[in-house]
């Protein structure tokens, strides 16, 4: 007897949207807390970015590899058994396993999170209708920033040296199975992956590739780094989860005013004095003390959040203006690619030097990095034309290739687009 289709409703999404979201939750948690752990543990700033690394080397492998397991086996048993050795592996860290094996581990959540992501994209896409796909996508990104935030906050609280931090975020892994594996909502079909085209990426446009990878190695490695700053300037945990977490907020709330300022220039303009903004902000860090007042860490945390993850989907919107149609796919899905090895080098590369140079290396670090972005946007600008057409800025999410198919786009209306502007 063949299924009933799901029906195309935005409510229809309730159910992988609250699974999305408790996974979401477990994860502020988690990696907001991972760097304190391994201090507690013993562990130093260089341990802390391989771990880190090798997470990010694992999302980037299960963005690819995680679509060929969930074919052969379906959507709600992938789902389940990601969730499943996620919140074990999660909980076997109790064990305080060797270096090396903590990195194995990690790496090995890190592909669970890609295909975990990829089961729920996967799912919204065939559920949600054309009209709605827009709306949904961003409640989608506003709902996992909101809930990520809720997991570090709910972290001021836990010790990240005591199981009760691990049992806690593995709880949410697994209760984020209720709401997927709860209801039916049939077996969309999966794509083959695009495949691997860098060359193509770069070639299609190379500053939106450098702006993707730009967030991978800067936002990515503070995500390592921050704790540690934290720690450096002796602050409590409970101020170090706050920071962390307007961070987090300041990224969700600014990339939307920030994206509709860049439908209306040039985005290569628009990169180019965000790179100057990002380069001031890790300059006023440098200026920082422990006794300076809280509301100016909370600002500053904020911008930087906010400038430093905005650099991604405007790469991602230029990359866009400058491709055919029929490209959009495997050019987001490979730029994803891009960002993830920036999130899998940087750590590893800052965290060495942390130690040496303590952790206001990050900040030069991150002022090097933004003017040799900025440079090299300034002279796109002077030499190459702005896009003929552009498309409208989408905020989409770090999580897998699956959800840049929500926005499927129409070569004609591309064009009439292009021809009206």
């Amino acid at each position: 007897m063949t299924e009933p289709t799901p029906s195309l409703s935005p409510w229809s999404v309730a159910s992988p949207l609250a699974g999305g979201a408790l996974h979401a939750v477990g994860s502020g948690l988690f990696h907001t807390l991972l760097p304190l752990k391994l201090v507690a543990a013993g562990y130093g700033p260089d341990a802390v970015g391989l771990v880190v690394g090798a997470e990010g080397a694992g999302f980037l492998i299960g963005c690819i590899g995680s679509i060929y397991l969930i074919r052969s086996v379906g959507e709600v048993r992938a789902y389940a058994a990601l969730s499943a050795i996620s919140a074990v592996l999660i909980l076997s860290l109790g064990l305080d396993p060797h270096l090396a094996l903590f990195m194995v581990i990690m790496a090995v959540i890190g592909f669970s999170n890609a295909g975990q992501a990829v089961v729920i994209e996967s799912w919204m896409n065939a559920m949600v209708s054309n009209a709605n796909r827009g709306r949904i996508l961003t409640l989608y990104v506003l709902i996992l920033g909101l809930f990520y935030g809720l997991g570090q906050l709910l972290a001021t609280g836990v010790d990240p040296a005591r199981e009760a931090m691990l049992m806690i975020a593995a709880g949410f892994y697994v209760i984020a199975l209720v709401p997927v594996t709860a209801i039916w909502v049939g077996e969309p079909q999966l794509h083959v992956p695009v495949g691997i085209r860098l060359g193509r990426t770069f070639a299609i446009s190379p500053i939106g590739a450098l702006a993707c990878l730009m967030t991978g190695l800067v936002s990515s490695t503070f995500a390592s780094v921050g704790p540690l700053y934290g720690l450096e300037l002796k602050f409590n945990q409970q101020t170090i989860v706050l920071l962390m977490a307007a961070t987090q907020l300041g990224a969700l709330f600014l990339q939307f005013p920030l994206g509709y300022l860049s439908d209306r220039t040039d985005r290569r303009k628009m990169m180019l004095w965000l790179s100057v903004g990002l380069a001031l902000v890790c300059v006023l860090f440098l200026f920082m003390r422990p006794d300076s007042p809280f509301w100016l860490f909370l600002i500053l945390f904020s911008l930087f959040g906010g400038i430093s993850e905005i650099f991604y989907p405007l790469g991602v919107a230029h990359a866009n203006d400058k491709a055919e149609p029929s490209e959009f796919v495997m050019l987001s899905s490979n730029l994803l690619l891009i960002w993830a090895f920036g999130g899998t080098i940087g750590p590893a590369i800052v965290t060495a030097g942390v130690g040496p140079f303590g952790a206001e290396i990050f900040f030069w670090y991150g002022i090097g990095l933004s003017i040799l972005f900025g440079t090299y946007a300034f002279v796109r600008l002077v030499r190459q034309p702005p896009a003929r057409s552009r498309e409208q800025f989408v905020a989409y999410p770090q999580t897998s290739p699956m959800v840049y198919e929500w926005t499927p786009h129409d070569e004609a209306d591309h064009g009439d687009e292009g021809g009206k502007r």
